[in-house]
């Protein structure tokens, strides 16, 4: 039989292989567990125990609220009414409708909190219209992924949602926590951009037009106040996290129904079905990546790592290095929430060994599994928007590399200067 950290990577290789294998996810965890579970001599009764008591938090009420409001937006047209404002702000700027898919993932990131659901609800509107100005396929598709990530780092965030819940940290904290590291993003990608597109010649600056601006402003003020009233309620002490949501919901269901009325009883239903079946996809994977956390933790993995590092354990840059290099390569090939659930807990001890946060650490994960979602081989950011362009993934992944740079400077800043993660959450939530 075998035991020890040695069943611990046979059960990491089998699990691994599985996916290889394409097998789902989810199911990929749940024989990788029992095969542990055999092994460890554990009776089957504790671990489906373990898996029922993982999904019993009240956080996770948030998952469902978030991608309501989404859905309903998305089904309402409210969307199309932000995204007419954000055009006509940063029309007058050169490869303005690429600065517009950009900026516009930060907006819509307070409605949705997930990366694909921002790719393929912008991407469908803008990619086509992206192509029709002149642009490639493959560097619109490019951009659409790359600012997709800014989702989930700037609040509200789902992945942010679930590292609290495995952490133990507050969920308003975490949101906050992610403003700056969200706008920096957004800034470096900007940048990147403007210098993309004058050197192509995409699409020339205009005049800035005011009358098209205040006309825009009218038609999307009241949607553009929904990622306000989520952050106020939170910062103010008016809600928890999870309540935003349900105010979110309300508040799309208001401007559908009543403001706008293109909301009809089937779009509702459709929008909280799909929602729900996304929820259920989502707890499905908590429950059973909860059997491989109790392998790490009853298997001392963390402490066993730190003995393996010797005189390195308590290095800051080989830690921080070995972490990221492990969640980037994570992010590459699992989805983020089922690589937060079997790395986080093996790599949350070490971390605050060298004094980061939880809040920090926070952070650093959601980024670096963010940029993994835009990163070969099963970065589905990429497929997603290739998909939608219709051109080839190698096109799309060579008009990607160069945004690797502000991606990757933005974790690096999050790594180094940890007020840039804790700063506000200290001044805003006491």
């Amino acid at each position: 039989m075998l035991e020890g950290l040695a069943l611990v990577m046979v059960v990491i290789l089998i699990f691994i292989i599985l996916v290889f294998l394409q097998i789902p996810v989810a199911f990929s965890m749940l024989i990788a567990c029992f095969f542990y579970v055999i092994n460890a001599g554990i009776t089957l009764g504790n671990i489906v125990i373990r898996m029922n008591s993982s999904i019993d938090n009240v956080v996770y009420l948030a998952l469902p609220f978030y991608l309501i409001a989404a859905e309903i937006m998305n089904r309402a047209g409210i969307t199309d009414r932000i995204l007419r404002v954000t055009q006509s702000m940063l029309g007058f700027m050169k490869g303005g409708l690429a600065q517009t898919n950009i900026v516009a993932s930060l907006i819509f990131s307070g409605m949705s909190g997930a990366a694909l659901a921002d790719c393929a609800g912008l991407g469908k509107l803008l990619i086509p219209a992206m192509k029709k100005r002149g642009y490639s396929g493959a560097f619109a598709a490019s951009v659409t992924a790359v600012s997709s990530t800014v989702g989930p780092i700037f609040p509200p965030s789902i992945p942010m949602v679930i590292f609290g819940a495995i952490t133990g940290t507050s969920v308003g904290a975490l949101f906050v926590a992610g403003v700056i590291p969200g706008v920096l993003m957004t800034v470096f990608l900007m940048l990147l951009t403007l210098i993309t597109v004058h050197r192509r010649g995409y699409e020339p600056s205009k005049k800035f037009d005011f009358f098209e601006f205040s006309k825009a402003i009218k038609k999307g003020f009241l949607p553009l106040l929904t990622p306000i009233i989520i952050l106020a309620g939170i910062f103010l002490g008016w809600t928890s996290p999870t309540e935003a949501g349900a105010v979110a919901i309300a508040y799309a269901l208001i401007l559908g129904i009543f403001i706008y009325k293109t909301l009809s009883f089937k779009d509702i239903v459709e929008g909280f079905t799909q929602a729900m079946h996304t929820t259920v996809i989502t707890l499905i994977l908590i429950s059973f990546s909860s059997g491989l956390g109790w392998m790490i933790i009853l298997e001392a993995v963390a402490k066993k790592i730190s003995i393996f590092l010797g005189p390195y354990a308590t290095s800051f840059l080989v830690i921080m290095l070995a972490t990221n290099i492990f969640l980037l390569i994570a992010g590459m090939f699992m989805d983020p929430i089922s690589a937060m659930l079997v790395f986080v807990p093996v790599f949350l001890p070490l971390v605050k060994e060298l004094g980061i946060s939880n809040i920090q650490f926070g952070a650093i994960v959601v980024v670096n599994l963010m940029i993994g979602m835009s990163t070969p081989p099963v970065g589905m950011s990429l497929y997603v928007t290739a998909d939608i362009a219709k051109v080839s993934l190698k096109s799309v992944i060579r008009e990607t590399l160069p945004y690797y740079i502000p991606l990757f400077l933005t974790l690096l800043v999050t790594i180094i200067f940890a007020g840039v993660t804790t700063w506000l959450p200290a001044l805003m939530i006491k």
